[in-house]
């Protein structure tokens, strides 16, 4: 996925180095046993229902790999000034479960 910020092109990729790094800052734990299910339990969920916080994170992460990097306030002050804030939503969405890490998990959450 390529975003023009200020006045770059900058690449997301939702790959599986994506899905790891949610995993360590998105914990999700039951019954003190940790699993790595950030992006069906808590990411897909919170990006259908529109949490900025979440689609910021999302970002900043699929941005890691890539080149240039893009702090957390570059990503903020984007999605702050962002005129279809509902499209970047669909949009972000779109390549997470198109991609070959979050295909799988949208189909069986659909089930």
């Amino acid at each position: 996925m390529e975003l023009t910020i200020k006045g770059k092109q900058v690449h997301f990729k939702f790959g599986v180095k994506f899905v790891r790094e949610l995993d360590k800052n998105f914990v999700i734990e039951q019954n003190g046993v940790s699993f790595g299910m950030a992006l069906a339990v808590k990411i897909i969920p919170e990006l259908e229902m529109a949490n900025i916080a979440t689609l910021s994170n999302v970002l900043f992460l699929a941005n890691r790999t890539e080149t240039p990097k893009l702090s957390q306030g570059d990503i903020d002050d984007f999605i702050d000034e962002c005129e279809d804030i509902e499209k970047l939503f669909d949009d972000v969405l779109k390549e997470i479960t198109e991609s070959n890490t979050g295909k799988l998990i949208k189909e069986k959450m659909k089930k």
